[in-house]
């Protein structure tokens, strides 16, 4: 039986996502966990997509044999600016399955929910694989060379939570090691069960909300403490 952990599924997702928005990957990383509590295993199947390879999707079932798969040309398909994800949903033994029924729509309304526009919803050609984050922005802006404004997070609003990854992951699992709580996989960047339980158990020792969540105030704590052992 195939390994269908939230864990396993959010690792196979960042290699598709690399190239795009960091906020489109938070969004992807949500609707995996999102959907994973309601049994549906999401798996991203493609992210960036190049000029050059939507041009020949367009070409497939048009000028080239197969199935009409797109109605978007190169550079008209939020994929080619890094807005825009696909997925496919994987039955209990990780088969890709693609029968289009209640699993789907309920993907889809966790997708529109926070904040993501599905293809399920379109009407001229239903593409419910597809998901994407515009940011306002209309594909003839972004072929202008126009793109979303990048807007770092502020210290004091910002949550780093189960299924975020990146250097400030791995940093909070590097002084959660320093003082001495185990994590299977070490500092790889990944908050996944491991460092969930970490972060509870460090809450707990210090009478903080335990949550497993990293907000200012167990940040801040986790500062405190790692710094006094370095002196």
């Amino acid at each position: 039986m195939s390994d269908l952990s939230l864990d396993k599924l959010l690792q196979k997702a960042e290699n598709k996502l690399q190239d795009v928005h960091e906020i489109v990957q938070e969004k992807a990383y949500e609707l995996i966990g999102q959907s994973y509590k309601e049994s549906i295993f999401v798996s991203i199947t493609e992210g960036f997509r190049s000029i050059e390879h939507q041009h020949k999707l367009y070409s497939q079932g048009r000028t080239t044999p197969g199935s009409i798969v797109t109605n978007a040309k190169g550079g008209y398909s939020y994929h080619n600016y890094g807005l825009a994800f696909d997925i496919a949903l994987l039955d209990n033994d990780g088969r890709v399955d693609w029968t289009i029924d209640r699993r789907w729509n309920k993907a889809g309304e966790i997708g529109k929910r926070i904040g993501l526009e599905w293809g399920g919803d379109w009407t001229s050609l239903k593409d419910y694989p597809h998901f994407q984050y515009t940011f306002g922005l209309s594909l003839s802006e972004l072929r202008s060379g126009k793109g979303p404004k990048k807007q770092a997070p502020k210290a004091s609003s910002m949550l780093i939570k189960y299924g975020d990854r990146g250097n400030h992951v791995q940093l909070i699992q590097r002084m959660l090691i320093h003082l001495g709580y185990s994590l299977f996989g070490g500092a790889d960047g990944i908050f996944g069960s491991s460092t969930f339980k970490a972060v509870k158990a460090f809450q707990q020792a210090l009478y903080l909300q335990v949550d497993g969540i990293v907000g200012p105030k167990t940040l801040e704590k986790l500062y405190n403490n790692f710094n006094k052992t370095m002196f």
